[in-house]
């Protein structure tokens, strides 16, 4: 069975007597008498598997996701998704074989280009608008057209938040990444940090994952 984010809280949490055994084993996420420990705990367990991926060059599985955007009738900027952290260009209209591409030289140099923001029509570049996110067109679609639809690939937060929220990886490299966690929290929460042992747990883990040769050296960002 899959670990979840809430298995990793509970893991950590035992490791450094916040929780005593599987007797005090946590069934949400919320409990105000050990918030703290228990935010932190969630935090570290982010930033661990962050690293885990990060100094293997393995690509985080469920990391990239697709998506829609429709044009609409005389609106320039679209809202995307919340979740992205990065598009994988270009924006394909596969229903006429046509491309959205990215701006060369970003959004700021739209406006140089363009500082009336007045073109109509079809458009074949866009720019994500640094004020709030929003993709913005280097033409305003009107009625001809509005309808289009195109598909997009992007890089997503893979942040774990909900208790069910498995973990990116099996059993074995979930073993090996708890007392990692643990070095991380004490690390928050105490001031402490064991450096052979968080070395050893990350390069277990990245065995597991990679079934490559451990590393020399494992030090968190």
């Amino acid at each position: 069975m899959a670990k979840t984010l809430l298995d990793g809280v509970n893991e950590v949490l035992k490791r450094v007597g916040v929780i005593a055994g599987d007797a005090g084993t946590l069934a949400t996420l919320t409990d105000s008498a050990r918030q703290v420990a228990i935010d932190t705990a969630r935090q570290v367990i982010n930033e661990g598997i962050d690293e885990l991926y990060s100094t293997t060059a393995r690509a985080h599985p469920r990391e990239q996701a697709e998506s829609n955007l429709t044009l609409s009738d005389g609106q320039r900027a679209y809202r995307l998704q919340e979740d992205l952290v990065q598009i994988r260009w270009p924006f394909i209209d596969k229903a006429n074989n046509q491309f959205l591409g990215e701006y060369p030289g970003g959004y700021n140099q739209m406006l140089i280009d363009d500082p009336e923001q007045d073109d109509t029509g079809l458009p074949h570049f866009a720019a994500l608008r640094p004020t709030d996110g929003r993709l913005h067109l280097d033409r305003t679609p009107g009625a001809q057209e509005a309808g289009r639809t195109y598909t997009y690939q992007y890089d997503r937060d893979l942040e774990l938040t909900a208790v069910d929220d498995c973990v990116p990886f099996a059993d074995a490299a979930f073993r090996a990444m708890v007392p990692a966690w643990v070095q991380l929290w004490k690390r928050e929460m105490r001031n402490e940090f064991d450096v052979e042992l968080f070395t050893a747990s990350l390069g277990r883990a990245s065995r597991f994952l990679s079934q490559g040769q451990q590393r020399q050296t494992w030090f968190p960002r």
